[in-house]
């Protein structure tokens, strides 16, 4: 199967084109999505919001460059607009850009994120969401009960 036909195989894409486009497939303990691909012979491991942006961008991410959300602060989101900046939640940014966005969102630094989650929390919601739209395809209702059941909150 092509790499491409793979990735968004694991992809949900929201009501409208400025919504969260969710990741379905693997999560590691960060709450951030895992895609494998093969480079040079070997598997390596690559966070699906980087995928989706250098397939936007039609080329490799370079290793100063970091794929930010700028939109949702959602782990589980690869929506790059699909060539409309202005729909985009996952944007090319510099470690500085990224840093002072945290920053400006009240996250980084050792402080909980926005949405009250530390890493083991993000990881909690972010299963909830994958296995409530799993299940029920994109509805926000459903996604919603299943942050409130998990956390009490909402992801974003």
């Amino acid at each position: 199967m092509i790499e491409r036909t793979r990735f968004f195989r694991r992809v949900v894409y929201g009501p409208a084109p400025d919504s969260c486009h969710l990741w379905v497939g693997a999560l590691g303990d960060d709450g951030y999505g895992r895609f494998w691909i093969s480079r040079g012979g070997h598997q390596i491991v690559v966070r699906p919001h980087r995928y989706a942006l250098a397939l936007e961008l039609d080329r490799a991410l370079e290793e100063n460059e970091v794929a930010m959300h700028r939109r949702c602060d959602n782990p589980l989101c690869v929506n790059t607009g699909t060539g409309d900046p202005f729909l985009a939640h996952v944007v090319l940014a510099t470690s500085s850009e990224s840093m002072s966005d945290m920053g400006r969102k009240g996250r980084g630094g050792g402080r909980r994120w926005r949405f009250g989650a530390d890493r083991a929390e993000r990881a909690r919601r972010s299963r909830a969401v994958r296995e409530a739209v799993l299940k029920h395809g994109w509805s926000q209702q459903a996604i919603e009960a299943a942050l409130y059941e998990e956390t009490q909150g909402t992801l974003w």
